[in-house]
Formats: structure tokens, C-alpha cells, sequence
């Protein structure tokens, strides 16, 4: 116990000690002084390089918290992140020793070199980062950490030809201006931190690459895939039950009088539907689910005219014989046949019952059953195709 208590007191006043030594003795005329010293013969103009062959390494890496918006029909990404910056100033290093263990010091952004950063494909104009402090600080060793943050909003390049269960693959570039290649070389950490997705999206990967040879950068790659669930629930679920609601018209009986005004209002909440999704995507026209609703719709026009087709048959035409059938139908009238009873030698009359002809009228409920099935049948084809097409893994 007593070697524990020993042991504190000595770190204790290890630790007394060299704040006496050192930072008690820090003045600001010694920080003045110093940095006089170091900017005596400095060019912010210059690449922090005593030799000005070599090249100046960045060490960079990007870390974002959350994406706060991705915009469908302007094709837009806009995140929240943090961009690190690290590089080394050759003309900024002292020994902490000789100025009294001064262990670093701040600089105006305008006494000394920085890099030129800019987003490579920004939504609005071509803007350079600023530093809002005006001031970076610097160590002894010469090092210079910069962290530019903020709302990044790139221009992303949307593949929406699956659209809701679609996966995007996002590019967020990060250019060193004013410098070719060889003078100022970045150097990216290859991963980031995790990243929050929106309501709509689910982030799946993240990395940070430099960019090819001949450019100076890194770029920060993002894929986002999409929870289809709110779209399937407000749209693809609908437009499902419409469909199948829409071969019901074939049910209605015609004397009714409802199959028009049925058909009609099945094809006008397509027409909504199709307007609500044209209004939230871009201008493409490779969107399996537009192609899809427009089949519908087509499919919806097809029926309406059939359905009109078979009013106008059965209100004017209903009692008149189907073409295909004429010759085939019996009379109306009774046929009397008369024949003679052998066994018990009576003359006997023998009415036969009128068979119906077939008119359109009589027709029309097989006509309906027939439609009935032979739409079922390409619905349910033309459905099962763009399903498998929308959810094929690319």
C-alpha cells in the first residue's frame, strides 16, 4: 500500500514539473516571436517544399454522418460529411526545446501555403472550400490537419430502369486545383465510417479511393439501394388490385347499363397513378414500372372498347342472330308431327318445343366469360414479366 502511495507522489510531481518547465514559461511574446521567425522568408505562393521536386503528400479521408437528401427527378445527392485533410509544411518546423516547448501554433490562412480543394461535379456552381476560422494550427513537426464540413450536393447519374427495387452507386469527387499530378499527390484512406441512409434509402457500401493517374483527388463512392416498401405499399399494391378489379368489368351484366362508366373510372386512376410517378422520376424512358402502368392502361383502353362494342350489340342489335350462327338455329314455330301408335292403332300428335336462336343478346354472357379469361391471361403474363424484371439482381 505505502509503494502505491509512493508511486502516486513521484508521478504527481513528474507531472508538476514539467508544466513548470514547459507551458507556464509560454508567453505570447515567445509565440510572436516564433512566428516571426517562421514566416520571415515565407511564399504562401510556394509549395511547402525545400526542394521543389518533391511532391506534397495529402493524407485525406472522408467521414459522413447522414444523407439528408436524394433527389429522383433532379438527379441529386446531397449528404452531411466531413472532409480531412492532412499534409506537412516543410518551412513550419521548430525545435519545441529552443522555443520554450511550444508545442504548436496558429496561422492565418493567408500567411501560409494550403491546398485548393473543390467538389469536381456540384450540383450548383464550382466552388473552392473555405476555411470559416481564417486560422489552421500548426505543430511542431509542421503537420496541418484541415477539416472542410458541411452539406455536399453532387450530381448523381440515376439508373431507375428498376425502380422501386433499383440500387445506385453514387460519386462524391474531391479535386486539388491549381497543381498537376506530380506536385501535390493525394493519398486516400480506403474506407469511411458508417453512414446513415434516408427513410427511402439503405446505405450498403462506402469507400475512398484516390482518382486515376494524371488527376489529382480522391473520390468517395457511395451504393444506396432503395426500401421498395413504401412504394409497393402506395403504388404497386394499388395499381395490383386495379388490374384485377378492371377484368371485373366482364362480370357486370350489360342490361345493367354500368360497364362503361366501370371501365372509364378504372382507366382514369391509372391515369392518376402514371401522373403521380412521371411528376417524382426524371424524364427517362427506360422505367419498367412506367412501361408497365402503360400496358395497363393500354389493356384498360382495350376493354373500355370491347365493353362499348358489346353495349351497343345487345341495345341494337339483341335480337338479332350472330352471323356465325345463321342456318344452325331452329324455328320458332312448333313443328306438329303426326304418326301412327302401333301398339295401340291411335293417330297420335306430337308437338315438338321451340329452340332458341342464338342472338346477342343470349350471347353476351359467354362472350363475357370468354373475355374474362383470355385478359386474366395476358394480366397475369404481362405482370409476372415486369415483376421479374423490376426484382432481377443486375
Amino acid at each position: 500500500m505505502r509503494y502505491r502511495v509512493d508511486l502516486f507522489l513521484w508521478s504527481f510531481l513528474t507531472f508538476l514539473l514539467k508544466e513548470c518547465l514547459g507551458e507556464e514559461n509560454v508567453t505570447a511574446e515567445n509565440i510572436t516571436s516564433l512566428r516571426k521567425s517562421l514566416l520571415r522568408n515565407y511564399d504562401p505562393y510556394i509549395r511547402p517544399r525545400k526542394n521543389q521536386a518533391d511532391p506534397v503528400i495529402i493524407k485525406a479521408s472522408f467521414y459522413v454522418h447522414r444523407f439528408n437528401d436524394i433527389n429522383e427527378k433532379e438527379e441529386t445527392v446531397t449528404l452531411l460529411g466531413i472532409l480531412r485533410i492532412l499534409w506537412n509544411d516543410e518551412f513550419l518546423v521548430w525545435n519545441k526545446e529552443q522555443y520554450s516547448n511550444i508545442s504548436s501554433i496558429e496561422f492565418r490562412t493567408s500567411d501560409i501555403w494550403w491546398p485548393t480543394i473543390a467538389l469536381g461535379n456540384p450540383v450548383g456552381d464550382f466552388e473552392t472550400f473555405q476555411n470559416p476560422y481564417k486560422i489552421f494550427r500548426v505543430s511542431s513537426s509542421g503537420e496541418i490537419e484541415w477539416y472542410p464540413a458541411g452539406l455536399y450536393s453532387v450530381v448523381c447519374e440515376l439508373n431507375l430502369k428498376k425502380y422501386p427495387f433499383d440500387t445506385q452507386t453514387c460519386d462524391f469527387i474531391f479535386s486539388i486545383l491549381g497543381y498537376p499530378y506530380d506536385d501535390v499527390i493525394i493519398n486516400a484512406e480506403p474506407s469511411v465510417l458508417e453512414v446513415r441512409g434516408t427513410t427511402e434509402w439503405k446505405v450498403e457500401a462506402g469507400r475512398v479511393s484516390g482518382m486515376p493517374y494524371g488527376k489529382t483527388g480522391l473520390t468517395a463512392s457511395f451504393t444506396l439501394r432503395r426500401k421498395p416498401f413504401f412504394v409497393v405499399l402506395t403504388v404497386l399494391l394499388p395499381l395490383s388490385l386495379l388490374s384485377v378489379m378492371n377484368l371485373f368489368v366482364f362480370l357486370i351484366p350489360v342490361e345493367s347499363g354500368e360497364k362503361i362508366s366501370f371501365a372509364i373510372t378504372t382507366f382514369l386512376a391509372y391515369s392518376i397513378y402514371l401522373s403521380a410517378i412521371g411528376s417524382s422520376l426524371p424524364a427517362k424512358d427506360n422505367v419498367h414500372m412506367v412501361v408497365y402502368i402503360e400496358i395497363l392502361m393500354v389493356l384498360s383502353v382495350i376493354m373500355m372498347v370491347l365493353v362499348i362494342v358489346q353495349t351497343r350489340l345487345f341495345f341494337y342489335y339483341g335480337e338479332h342472330q350472330i352471323p356465325c350462327f345463321v342456318g344452325k338455329a331452329v324455328s320458332d314455330k312448333n313443328i306438329e308431327r303426326s304418326h301412327l301408335d302401333d301398339s295401340k292403332n291411335t293417330l297420335s300428335v306430337e308437338t315438338s318445343k321451340p329452340l332458341k336462336t342464338r342472338t346477342w343478346a343470349s350471347s353476351m354472357a359467354i362472350i363475357d366469360k370468354v373475355l374474362f379469361i383470355f385478359f386474366s391471361c395476358i394480366l397475369g403474363s404481362v405482370s409476372i414479366y415486369y415483376f421479374d424484371l423490376m426484382m432481377a439482381k443486375s
